[in-house]
């Protein structure tokens, strides 16, 4: 039997994969609890300008979308056909080729809605909504 040896740009790919992969919402709620006990003003020079603010009954809630609105890239496979030429009429070719490409469409980012509540000037808690809370 023969080794099938693994191609780098093989390799490649796999490495690209897991570099990608999306980080958890476990991840997504320790970064949020780092703002939590933590002055307002901290969380609104971290995060910007809240999309919202209201307030009920002397609590206040900064709500902030965190949805890029971008789609995501994305890695597809290909096929790619090529055609030479060589130089002073001698020599040319066909090529053919598989690989990935990286970019197009992508798809639409999932949406994700935090909801901070804020009392005498101190984060009091988090709350998240959406699947792109990652």
């Amino acid at each position: 039997m023969r080794a099938v040896p693994i191609s780098a740009a093989a390799l490649l790919g796999a490495m690209l994969l897991s570099a990608c992969s999306a980080s958890s919402p476990a991840d997504f709620d320790r970064r949020m609890a780092t703002f939590v006990a933590g002055p307002e003003i901290q969380l609104v020079s971290s995060l910007g300008v809240p999309h919202q603010v209201y307030e009920v009954e002397g609590r206040r809630f900064l709500r902030y979308d965190l949805s890029s609105g971008a789609t995501a890239p994305s890695i597809s496979p290909s096929i790619g056909f090529g055609f030479g030429g060589g130089s002073w009429g001698h020599g040319g070719g066909v090529g053919t080729g598989i690989g990935f490409g990286f970019g197009g469409a992508g798809v639409p980012a999932e949406p994700c809605v935090v909801t901070f509540e804020v009392r005498d000037g101190r984060v009091l808690n988090f709350e998240r909504q959406g699947e792109g809370c990652r």
